[in-house]
Order: structure tokens, then sequence, then C-alpha cells
């Protein structure tokens, strides 16, 4: 399994490599375009409007309506970001969820280094069926800091 489909099981090595990528800087193999593609296909076929089958195909950061919100990671995969400086991650996750609220499943994006590294760590445990929500906090600096906290 490459570094970049964790989805909902992993191995060992698959999981140090995520962190390395995250913690460290060290670069991923880029996404199999054909999974890309076929998510970008399935939701089109699950479309149940004209609005939303002819809708642009963008993904939402997670932060987007969603902090504080309770979901369930269904599964997630890293993908080699563009950022780059102190700080920065060599990767961002695209995050497969549900909204606890009315079951809404979407697709969101995700590059806090915390998050991440949260991601990792329930994949790692296999606690992806536990309830968390995306949380925010503005740093003195300016920044915000994401972080998942247990719903």
């Amino acid at each position: 399994m490459p570094t970049t489909e964790l989805a909902t099981k992993a191995t060992k090595a698959d999981i140090e490599k995520a962190y390395k990528a995250i913690l460290d800087g060290e670069t991923v193999a880029v996404s199999d375009p054909e999974i890309v593609s076929r998510a970008i296909m399935e939701r089109i076929i699950g479309a149940e409007t004209f609005e939303q089958a002819f809708a642009e195909q963008s993904l939402e950061p997670w932060r987007e309506g969603l902090i504080d919100e309770p979901v369930l990671v269904h599964g997630f995969h890293l993908n080699p970001s563009g950022f780059e400086g102190e700080g920065s991650s060599s990767v961002y996750a695209v995050v497969d969820l549900e909204r606890l609220s009315d079951a809404e499943r979407m697709t969101v994006t995700c590059g806090g280094r915390n998050v991440l590294v949260q991601l990792v760590k329930m994949l790692e445990k296999g606690w992806l069926d536990k309830p968390v929500k995306l949380t925010a906090k503005q740093t003195r600096e300016g920044y915000t800091a994401l972080w998942l906290v247990a719903a």
C-alpha cells in the first residue's frame, strides 16, 4: 500500500512514512490518479440534482463550516503539499468523513500538522470509529492552530 493511500488500514511501514512526511518533510508518492478520478465519478453518480451533477469538482478545507462539528473519519490519504517553509508539512490530507448531525458524507482537505498526526494516530490505533471534531484557536502570532478533539 503506497504511503498516500492510507484509507482505513496501513502497515507499520506506511504509518512510519506518514509520520516522517508530516514531521520531517520527507516526500511521499503521488496519489494514483485513477483513485482520484474514480472518486470524482462516484460523486457525480451519487448526484441527486442537476446542480450537484454539474457542480465544480473541488474539495473544501475541513475548517469551512465544520469547526466543532462532530464527525466520523472514514478514511484519508496524503497528497504532496505545495506549501514550503518553516512549520509546513510536505503533505496534506484528503479526508472522507461523515457529519454526525445529518449523516452527510463529504471529502475535505486539511494540512494542519496537529490534525495530520492525529489522523495517522487514529489509523495506527484503529480509532477511525471514534467521533471527533475539529477545533481552532488563534495564536498570538495570528495563525490558526487546528486539532481534533473527542466528540
